[in-house]
C-alpha cells in the first residue's frame, strides 16, 4: 500500500476535508488557491478567519475541534497540541479549556493570542503522536503539560489522577515521561502525586487524605479500593492492614439520601465482611478535611499508632 501523502503535497480542498474545515494561508497557497483567491473568501463572507492567517471555510459558530485546529496551524509548522486540550480530545468529554496549550519549536516567534497560549519544546519531535490528528503530542507528556501549566496546585493534583481514573493513561507511562523532563514545573509534586495515583488514589478527597498524612507524618495506607470481602465489590477507602483500620472519604455528594443509604450499608460491609478480626471504621468528609485538621489528625493518630 502506497503511504498517505503528506500535508504539503495535498491541494487546498484536500486539506479542507483533512483539517475539519480549517486552513492556514501558507497551505492553501501550497496546495493550489491564489493569494486573491483566499482574499476573496473573506471579502464575500464565505469564510471566516480564526486567527491571522488561518481560516475556516464557514461564517458559522466554531466547534471545539476546529478551534484546536486553527490553534495548531496558527503555532506554524512543527507546532502540536499538548496539555488540557489533547486530555479533551482523547476523552472526548468534559468542560472545554479556557486556553489551547499548543508546543512549538524553539525557534517559533508566535506569542500569546486569545485562545492560543505557545509553549517552546525542546524535546518536541520525540514526544509527537505519530498518527493522531489535529498534530498533538502522546497522552503521557500531554498530562504532564496539563499539570504543570495548571492554574494551582490542585488543579494540578487532579489533572494527574484523573485521565489514570479514566483509563486515558496508565500512571507507570506518566512516570516514565516524567523522567524525561528534569526542569518541567510542579516536577517534586507530581512525583508525590503518581506514587499516590500507584496507591490508587483517584478523587481529589483521597490526593488530599495523603497530603494530610505525609504532613502530619502519619502511616500511609497499605492500599486504596479497599475489597469488601463479602461482596467482592471494590470501595475508594484507605485501608491499614496492621492496625485493621478503615478510613472512608465522602465528598458532597455522598451527603444526598441515596448515597447516603448505600454508604452505610457499604460501612457495615466492611466491618461484617472482616468480623473474624475487628475492624475500626473511621468516616471523613472533604469538609473534615478542610475545617477540622486538628480533629482529623487526632482521631487518625490514635486509630493508626500505639
Amino acid at each position: 500500500m502506497d503511504p498517505a501523502p503528506a500535508p504539503t503535497q495535498l491541494t487546498w480542498r484536500a486539506l479542507l476535508t483533512l483539517q475539519d474545515q480549517v486552513i492556514a494561508r501558507r497551505q492553501a497557497l501550497r496546495g493550489g488557491m491564489s493569494a486573491a483567491a483566499w482574499d476573496w473568501r473573506f471579502s464575500s463572507r464565505r469564510w471566516q478567519l480564526a486567527f491571522p492567517g488561518v481560516a475556516v471555510a464557514h461564517t458559522g459558530a466554531l466547534t471545539w475541534e476546529q478551534r484546536a485546529w486553527a490553534a495548531v496551524l496558527y503555532g506554524g509548522e512543527g507546532a502540536a497540541l499538548s496539555g488540557d486540550a489533547i486530555v479533551r480530545l482523547v476523552s472526548g468529554r468534559g468542560e472545554e479549556p479556557e486556553h489551547i496549550d499548543v508546543v512549538v519549536p524553539e525557534s517559533c516567534q508566535r506569542t500569546r493570542h486569545g485562545q492560543f497560549v505557545p509553549h517552546r519544546c525542546s524535546q518536541l519531535d520525540s514526544w509527537r503522536h505519530p498518527v493522531r490528528q489535529p498534530p498533538q503530542l502522546r497522552i503521557a507528556p500531554a498530562v504532564l503539560h496539563s499539570s504543570a501549566w495548571a492554574p494551582s496546585d490542585k488543579a494540578a493534583e487532579w489533572r494527574l489522577a484523573a485521565p489514570v481514573q479514566r483509563r486515558l493513561v496508565r500512571a507507570t507511562d506518566l512516570r516514565r515521561s516524567l523522567e524525561a523532563m528534569p526542569r518541567l514545573r510542579r516536577r517534586r509534586l507530581m512525583t508525590v502525586v503518581l506514587e499516590d495515583v500507584e496507591r490508587g488514589a483517584h478523587a481529589g478527597s483521597e490526593l488530599a487524605l495523603l497530603a494530610l498524612l505525609r504532613k502530619h507524618r502519619l502511616p500511609l495506607p497499605d492500599a486504596l479500593q479497599f475489597r469488601i470481602r463479602t461482596s467482592g465489590q471494590r470501595y475508594l477507602d484507605a485501608w491499614w492492614e496492621q492496625p485493621r483500620v478503615v478510613a472512608e472519604m465522602a465528598g458532597a455528594h455522598h451527603m444526598e439520601v441515596g448515597c447516603w443509604d448505600a454508604d452505610t450499608l457499604r460501612g457495615n460491609d466492611i466491618v461484617v465482611g472482616e468480623r473474624h478480626d475487628r475492624v475500626l471504621l473511621l468516616r471523613f468528609t472533604t469538609g473534615n478535611l478542610r475545617h477540622d485538621e486538628p480533629a482529623v489528625v487526632q482521631q487518625l493518630r490514635s486509630a493508626l499508632l500505639p
